[in-house]
């Protein structure tokens, strides 16, 4: 079964919004035929209802189903584990944040190493407008890329940490683990239509480049650019167009230069130079 959430790890060179929900190994969340064969007629027909809301990304059905079923699941089994997670991914998407936390902290308490949970809950943290736990939440995602053997894992180069409304529409924020090459990119905010389509991106960069003639005020400053990059596709070829616009100087804060992201994303003018 592929279970389809916003809040699943995105390819940094696609930079999609949603993908399957990864399976790996040692640290995985992933079902098996014997968990499943277990369940009651009734709760079979419960998992195939979850099953098909996720597919359709209609989240809140996948809450409603998964905390019917989750009650009747053996604790801490792998399908009670999946259970609790695809609850809490989509709670997130329905916005309900605290049902989410109630869930993902006694889970990534007891699985401290489980790298889906733990980039749910920095999500989560940052949903509800938690600051501190969300920067340390991130900084425990991060020393966990660093430190895994799961190759799946080691693959991701960007998570999705927060969904922001916009005047039209809405932006999804990816996180990268480091800055990615070739522009040294902070951070990605993919920009969606009110239809849920994706229309463009942001990144925030801070190019070598563009550092030779900044002078910084104090330690840690750079010259980061907010560039767009629109898709087209012209008898079949696709392409990419570029556009600065606007650069922003400074050390790298989430808040601010999300925000600075989201002005931009509105419709807003940044300084050019």
């Amino acid at each position: 079964m592929i279970l389809v959430l916003s809040t699943c790890f995105a390819a940094a060179a696609a930079l999609p919004a949603q993908q399957s929900l990864p399976r790996d190994n040692a640290e995985s969340v992933q079902l098996n035929q014997n968990s499943l064969a277990d369940l009651s007629p009734e709760n079979r027909e419960v998992f195939s209802a979850l099953e098909d809301a996720a597919q359709q990304d209609r989240y809140a059905d996948v809450v409603k189903e998964g905390r019917i079923l989750l009650p009747s699941l053996a604790q801490d089994t792998p399908l009670a584990n999946f259970v609790t997670l695809a609850i809490s991914g989509s709670a997130i998407e329905t916005g309900d944040d605290s049902s989410a936390l109630s869930l993902l902290k006694p889970y990534t308490v007891a699985h401290p190493r489980d790298w889906h949970a733990a980039a749910l809950l920095a999500r989560a943290y940052a949903e509800s407008g938690d600051k501190t736990l969300r920067d340390q939440q991130i900084a425990h995602v991060i020393d966990l890329h660093k430190q895994t053997a799961d190759p799946d894992f080691a693959d991701k180069h960007i998570f999705p940490i927060q969904k922001v409304q916009l005047h039209s529409g809405y932006a999804v924020f990816l996180y990268p683990f480091e800055p990615l090459k070739p522009y040294n990119t902070y951070l990605v905010a993919l920009i969606y239509k009110s239809d849920g389509t994706l229309d463009y991106r942001l990144e925030l960069g801070g190019e070598d480049e563009d550092q030779a003639f900044f002078k910084p005020k104090k330690r840690g400053d750079r010259r980061f650019s907010i560039d767009s990059y629109h898709e087209t596709e012209v008898n079949g070829q696709k392409s990419e167009s570029q556009g600065l616009m606007g650069f922003i100087d400074g050390a790298f804060d989430y808040d601010s230069m999300r925000d600075q992201m989201v002005k931009v994303a509105n419709g807003e003018r940044l300084p050019q130079n």
